[in-house]
């Protein structure tokens, strides 16, 4: 890329705002591409943020985007208590991750990215995490497709962020269709399918799961918009689906046929010692526990205590004392930092669905600007829904924010969509008050 068409891609300037944006293309380019992808772009936020402060400081940013950090906030607090018994740094890791968030959140709201340079990181991050996932498996000959360093890495992670990175792309991609013509809206894709694919290839269960949860409510907002293209994305996602399925069908039968034996095993013998009966287990004994400090929950060193000593009286299995994460988000909060936390929770997935959300009355704000405008503030709109929404499918087996790729993800696909968002209504409202 030429110093021109580099330029061209930041926008204007002031310097912070080309910051944030070389920051919305790298957060979703790199993620999954090279190790600790989505680092390099977050570390560019919080550097212009530090740099920044007093004159964002001085900012009052918006009452939803106030309450977007203070919820992130209040869930890093949370994480105090959420978080493994560690010593040293460990302990403060998560937390901090979740300060450090919202503090980019208001630096990248006062400074708003330009949308075209996300689209064009997750158009390249689909295609990196496409042929990553190739060479492990095909090349490299591992069993699960997880991301560079080879071995290292989380497979699940790795590939539910391939699939909720397919995902946006594919959306951004529905709304935008006109604007982008035929041959990249081809490109888009494919790339879309292939970060599918390398989602099939780590072989997460939870991804299908999160991808189920989220097309339904993706296609009731296309036929509420917009009802022939509802059908048309209907049939897409039809046809997609077929051709994972064929080009993975041996992998998929085995992984299916596993997971009917362990969930037939439990329910026969309480067999805990694999994947699925370890969780329902552990399911079981999180409930178990909630229920009995339902306010304020354990916190996670009582909880490891109490569960040491509850399997050693023969109430449950041994295999969950293996683990210090229940696999599933709200039990896992629940059981720690009970109601109180898991509001917290539900705030932090359940908020950012709200200002996403593209109604009728929202979109209508905007009519009088011009079509390939409006196409933009849908593709935002629906891209953002896509992360709370695969995040809490994500979550019915895996405490996903226990992981750093997990909280990265969330904290920063989901500010630099809003914040992008906010620029371009911005705009709309600048247009409207100007004088014709």
């Amino acid at each position: 890329m030429n110093s021109a068409s580099l330029l061209s891609l930041l926008g204007p300037e002031p310097w912070p705002r080309r910051l944030v944006t070389l920051a919305a293309f790298l957060v979703p380019a790199l993620a999954l591409t090279v190790a600790s992808g989505y680092s390099y772009g977050a570390m560019l936020l919080l550097l212009g943020a530090l740099a920044t402060l007093p004159q964002w400081l001085r900012h009052r940013p918006d009452t939803h985007t106030l309450v977007l950090a203070c919820v992130i906030a209040c869930m890093g607090g949370f994480w105090f208590i959420l978080a493994a018994p560690e010593p040293g740094w460990n302990q403060f890791d998560r937390p901090v991750k979740f300060f450090l968030g919202a503090v980019c959140l208001l630096f990248v709201t006062r400074y708003p990215p330009r949308p075209a340079a996300f689209y064009t990181g997750l158009l390249v991050g689909c295609i990196g995490c496409a042929g990553v996932a190739l060479w492990q498996v095909y090349v490299e000959h591992q069993s699960r497709a997880s991301g560079f360093p080879t071995g290292r890495t989380n497979a699940i992670q790795w590939g539910n962020l391939a699939m909720l990175l397919g995902a946006i792309l594919a959306v951004q991609t529905i709304a935008l269709r006109r604007q982008l013509g035929r041959w990249r809206v081809t490109l888009a894709g494919l790339a879309s399918l292939g970060a599918v694919n390398a989602s099939v290839l780590s072989q997460s269960r939870g991804g299908w799961l999160a991808l189920l949860l989220c097309i339904p409510v993706v296609l009731l907002l296309l036929y509420q918009l917009n009802r022939r293209e509802m059908w048309r994305c209907l049939g897409a996602t039809a046809a997609a689906l077929l051709v994972m399925t064929v080009l993975n069908h041996q992998m998929l039968a085995q992984r299916w046929e596993v997971m009917e034996v362990e969930v037939q095993g439990y329910e026969a013998q309480r067999a805990a010692d694999n994947s699925v009966g370890q969780r329902l287990e552990h399911w079981r004994f999180a409930w178990d526990m909630g229920r009995e400090r339902p306010l304020l929950g354990w916190t996670t060193r009582s909880y490891m205590e109490e569960k040491e000593k509850r399997v050693a009286a023969g109430l449950y299995q041994p295999s969950i004392t293996e683990y210090v994460y229940v696999h599933n988000e709200v039990l896992d909060v629940f059981v720690k930092a009970g109601a109180v936390g898991l509001a917290c929770l539900l705030a932090l997935y359940l908020w950012p669905v709200y200002l996403f959300w593209p109604s009728r009355r929202r979109l209508a704000r905007h009519a009088a600007m011009p079509a390939d405008w409006q196409a933009g503030l849908l593709a935002l709109r629906l891209g953002g829904l896509c992360v709370p929404l695969l995040y809490m499918g994500f979550g019915l087996t895996q405490v996903f924010f226990a992981h750093n790729s997990g909280i990265m993800g969330y904290l920063f696909l989901v500010m630099l969509q809003w914040a992008a968002l906010l620029g371009l209504e911005r705009q709309s409202a600048a247009a409207q008050a100007t004088p014709a």
